[in-house]
């Protein structure tokens, strides 16, 4: 059984993701943090950035993978590490 957890996703300008749940929820991302790290250093590519798919399960930018389940503790982390739970 498939899973669906995104509708839909969307490279916004300045790096900033855009990922819509099949909930209703919406996430908007900040990978600008991530570029320096080699795993994400192809999204500083507009080309690469533009090129954002999602099957439902995983977001692809070209070799670039991230799951439902990675989006979320990304944007977990980082909300923690603002200091607001």
């Amino acid at each position: 059984m498939d899973r669906k957890y995104i509708l839909s996703v969307e490279a916004l300008p300045d790096h900033v993701l855009q990922v819509d749940f099949v909930s209703g929820s919406r996430l908007l991302l900040d990978m600008k943090p991530y570029l320096d790290k080699m795993r994400f250093r192809p999204l500083s590519d507009p080309e690469v950035w533009k090129s954002v798919v999602t099957n439902g399960i995983f977001i692809r930018f070209g070799d670039v993978e991230l799951s439902h389940d990675e989006i979320l503790t990304m944007a977990e982390q980082k909300h923690e590490s603002n200091g607001r739970y």
